[in-house]
């Protein structure tokens, strides 16, 4: 590998592409090296998890991923950590003549990374458009309606009738007693109904998540169809707001546009989700149901991501967290993001349990009673 942190990384991009068929390029390469600028280098393990939310998109290739790495930077397997060769016309030797010391692989890297950084481009190449399958949409209607039905978190403040009601309604009384010749038979009742939440949904849409887009926008799409109180945003290392396109995405051929930096890139969980409280936290009350649909894989700021969450957390009445791999085998909530976003969670499903974040309203009030 050359002594060029950028070339570097650009090297290795074309050597997963063209000897293991990861679909990563330019764009990807542009993603890796503003993934590496948001970790840092200091650690090892954080250069290699940024590298791996950007290249890896289905849980096959991490494995490839980890063995490549090892062997491209010319490392025993399971090692994770770069170590640069020197430059080729650095001279071997100090002014005295004996040999020059190699610098420690964190040195090298920062170097040859500060040499680069201001040619480095902040510019991602936007996604033009993004498409809704239709098929299994009927089944994402159908599973929205269910959710809207069954999930209540506060009481309407308008009276309605009830049978079992807290206030009487004299007019309705006196109604139905003209039925029976003035005899007040049956009093009626107003109450304040249980009424649907308001849902915000922030869909991760960057490259580790493509596996599972599918599914992520069409069940974005049958949940503000069916409700008018649900917004969605798509993030990636930008936030955008969602919500009117999934609404009108039947007039467009079910196609998302124009989403840029929120779309097929890198993941910044913790700028996007205070990007949101920034622009968004009016959406916020004791009514919202906060829907996470990501794998964790952050490669921001962590202490920024846990500050997100706490507020959100404050703010909302309820947080789920859908992560693909939660229902696979020894699945562990080990990356650094869900670490961090776990202890304002409510719940966390995968997206074969869906059905399960209907079972929210009596996790809290049993929570609330104990």
């Amino acid at each position: 590998m050359s002594a060029n942190l950028t070339a570097g990384i650009v090297e290795f991009c074309g050597h997963l592409r063209r000897e293991h068929g990861f679909k990563v390029g330019p764009r990807e390469a542009r993603d890796a090296m503003r993934a590496i600028e948001c970790v840092g280098i200091a650690r090892r393990t954080r250069v290699v998890a940024a590298l791996r939310s950007v290249c890896c998109s289905s849980p096959e290739e991490i494995a490839i991923f980890d063995r490549a790495f090892a062997a491209f930077f010319s490392l025993a397997p399971g090692v994770a950590q770069p170590r640069p060769r020197r430059h080729p016309q650095a001279s071997d030797a100090g002014a005295t003549g004996a040999p020059r010391r190699s610098a420690p692989a964190a040195e090298s890297l920062a170097e040859g990374w500060e040499l680069r950084r201001a040619q480095y481009s902040p510019a991602a190449s936007p996604v033009d458009a993004v498409a809704i399958p239709t098929e299994g949409l009927a089944a994402a209607l159908t599973q929205a309606q269910r959710l809207i039905q069954r999930l209540h978190l506060a009481r309407s403040l308008r009276w309605k009738p009830s049978a079992r009601g807290e206030r009487f309604d004299l007019r309705r009384t006196l109604r139905a007693g003209l039925r029976t010749g003035g005899e007040l038979m049956l009093p009626r009742m107003l109450d304040h109904p249980l009424r649907n939440p308001r849902f915000v949904l922030l869909l991760d849409g960057s490259r580790s998540m493509s596996e599972h887009s599918a599914r992520m926008l069409q069940f974005a799409y049958a949940l503000c169809r069916r409700t008018r109180r649900a917004s969605a945003f798509v993030f990636s290392t930008r936030l955008r707001e969602v919500t009117r396109q999934l609404r009108c995405a039947a007039r467009n051929a079910y196609r998302l546009e124009g989403l840029g930096e929120a779309w097929g890139g890198g993941t910044r969980i913790g700028a996007s989700l205070g990007e949101y409280l920034r622009n968004f936290s009016g959406l916020l009350s004791d009514q919202t149901f906060v829907i996470v649909m990501s794998d964790g894989l952050d490669v921001g700021e962590i202490p920024q991501l846990q500050r997100a969450m706490r507020e959100i957390a404050r703010r909302s009445a309820a947080i789920a967290w859908v992560n693909p791999h939660a229902d696979s085998p020894g699945y562990v909530p080990s990356a650094d993001g869900m670490q961090a976003a776990l202890p304002y969670l409510t719940t966390l499903v995968s997206f074969g349990r869906l059905g399960a974040l209907t079972n929210l309203r009596r996790r809290r009030r049993m929570a609330a009673d104990a």
